[in-house]
């Protein structure tokens, strides 16, 4: 009779580290991968912004942050991406100024902090790996809400049968905006 009880309490504490999503925790999720998708396919628009330019010769550096290019980027996220908000587009401007500040602090610099990436996905691999990284089926995906703020942590598998212990995690932050989840920011790489 121990023996089962033991396995009951064995059973039932795995089950609520493996608890499905809520319903908004799932919305949330839904809202990541949606924008994955759609930035893949409309990649080439979000990198037809030049965000950014060298004043030297050949566009090298110093680098400076194109603030009109910025006006234009924020009015096409505010027209044609409904999977982000205005947080969203706040710490976009936000990133943009620090930028800004790395390339006046060091002149000389010949990357361009903040674009040596792609923002979007959170890698350096192509688009087409980044989204199915970020979407594969192994992933772990918890949702914690605070509140108008939420954020989705991912786990990738490192390898086939990876442990939560075992895996890169990634944040994307959230916030409800006029009564639905959007992403406030891209996806980051955390420790956990």
């Amino acid at each position: 009779m121990g023996k089962f009880f033991s396995l009951l309490i064995v059973i039932l504490f795995s089950s609520n580290c493996m608890a499905q999503l809520t319903t908004e925790e799932q919305q949330i999720k839904k809202v990541f991968i949606d924008f994955m998708h759609f930035y893949q396919a409309n990649e080439k628009k979000f990198d037809s912004f030049q965000l950014y330019k060298g004043n030297g010769k050949n566009s090298l550096p110093p680098f400076h942050i194109q603030w009109n290019e910025v006006d234009r980027y924020v009015n096409f996220l505010r027209k044609s991406v409904p999977f982000v908000g205005e947080a969203y587009i706040t710490n976009e401007k936000k990133d943009f100024r620090f930028y800004d500040s790395c390339y006046k602090d060091d002149p000389k610099d010949d990357l361009a902090v903040g674009f040596d990436f792609d923002r979007w996905c959170g890698g350096q691999e192509t688009t087409e790996y980044m989204v199915k990284w970020n979407t594969d089926m192994s992933n772990i995906y918890q949702v914690k809400i605070e509140g108008e703020n939420a954020e989705l942590l991912i786990g990738s598998a490192l390898w086939k049968g990876s442990q939560e212990k075992d895996r890169l995690w990634s944040r994307v932050p959230f916030k409800k905006e006029n009564g639905k989840w959007v992403m406030a920011g891209n996806i980051n790489s955390i420790e956990k």
